[in-house]
């Protein structure tokens, strides 16, 4: 069963047109700072259920007359919009507006482009964390095995840097090239 219910200071004032269901006007639960702010202020509050409606609907928009009503007599209500489903009617301060603007915007760093590799990122990630181990746009790796073991000769800008550097250890070691590597690079002999 919905209804619209009203919160009161302890002397009878109005502060507060809401709608709910089951135990909602008795709940302190989900309730703005303003809606704090006035309880702690007066010291406590007393609740009154209003109305009883057979839809949501029907709550909503008594809830909707309500809020209209108290407003139209100046009466300060602590609720944040007009009523109604939604936040439908909320007007933020341009004071607010800068305050979330401001917390919601994370820090923007200057951006910052790597002069080696040319990686581009934030002034701080890149300083604390690139420009140190940067060793310039080498994406390939030169790898081989020899004697069972993996033997790593470094990074390389082009893959046909790689395969010289392959070639030029296993001449190195007077070992002729294995089958794999061969087949593997596309090389003819």
């Amino acid at each position: 069963m919905y209804y619209t219910y009203a919160h009161y200071t302890p002397n009878g004032k109005v502060f507060y047109i809401g709608k709910g269901v089951d135990d909602r006007a008795y709940s302190f639960s989900d309730r703005s700072h303003a809606w704090k702010r006035a309880i702690k202020v007066n010291k406590g509050l007393n609740i009154e259920i209003l109305a009883y409606w057979g839809t949501e609907k029907e709550a909503f928009e008594h809830e909707k007359v309500l809020i209209d009503c108290f407003t139209d007599m100046k009466h300060p209500l602590v609720n944040e919009t007009k009523g109604g489903k939604g936040a439908y009617g909320v007007v933020f301060s341009e004071e607010r507006k800068q305050h979330l603007k401001q917390k919601l915007t994370g820090l923007k760093h200057k951006l910052v482009t790597c002069p080696k590799c040319k990686k581009q990122g934030g002034e701080t990630t890149m300083k604390r964390w690139h420009f140190d181990k940067c060793t310039g746009n080498r994406p390939f790796k030169a790898r081989v095995t020899y004697n069972n073991k993996r033997v790593f000769l470094g990074y390389f800008a082009t893959q046909q840097e790689v395969t010289a550097k392959c070639i030029e250890f296993y001449a190195s070691v007077n070992k002729p090239l294995p089958k794999e590597f061969i087949k593997h690079k596309g090389l003819t002999i």
